[in-house]
């Protein structure tokens, strides 16, 4: 290839780059300054909150639940853990033996998507499609499904009170 050849292919090929890298670098820009976007709007919630709300606000506790939000957000299963849970999941630490059977995910409250068979839940009589609207009193409406999966795990033999709802959110029924 001749200098003459290498020039003109250098002179086309040098903007064509240029301007690739140009345009990731806007790309890239863009997409921070629309995050940045959301990120003045929660500021400016939170300022609100705390500033005209009629009551003293816990600053702590809306920000845990602002990141709640974030995470539940995303899909029925991810969840927003707390550092104590995160330390508790990372930790490795056994868990109790006992598992009732059942699968879960979150609708609202925690839902059952299959109760295993052959297990206590199964024989208890819980079906997919199933509601718990608590586990031993505790309201599940605020329950990740793993906070709601260690509620329902304990030793062997021990029993465990679970509000269902089926079908009629007007009439739960204890089991």
């Amino acid at each position: 290839m001749s200098s003459k050849t290498r020039l003109i292919v250098l002179s086309i090929s040098a903007p064509v780059i240029a301007f690739a890298i140009v345009g990731g670098l806007l790309g890239s820009v863009l997409a921070r300054e629309e995050t940045y976007q959301h990120l003045k709007v929660f500021d400016e919630v939170v300022s609100f909150i705390t500033g005209k709300y009629v009551e003293p606000v816990n600053v702590d506790k809306v920000m845990r639940g602002g990141m709640r939000g974030l995470a539940d957000g995303l899909d029925a299963d991810s969840a927003y853990l707390s550092p104590q849970e995160v330390k508790q999941a990372e930790s490795g630490a056994a868990l109790p033996p006992g598992d009732v059977g059942l699968e879960l995910t979150r609708q609202y409250y925690l839902r059952i998507v299959a109760a295993r068979d052959g297990s206590p839940a199964a024989k208890a009589g819980l079906r997919t499609g199933d509601y718990l609207r608590a586990i031993d009193n505790t309201p599940t409406r605020e329950m990740s499904v793993w906070e709601g999966a260690r509620a329902l795990r304990g030793a062997t033999g021990t029993k465990v009170s679970l509000t269902i709802i089926r079908g009629n959110a007007a009439d739960p029924h204890v089991v």
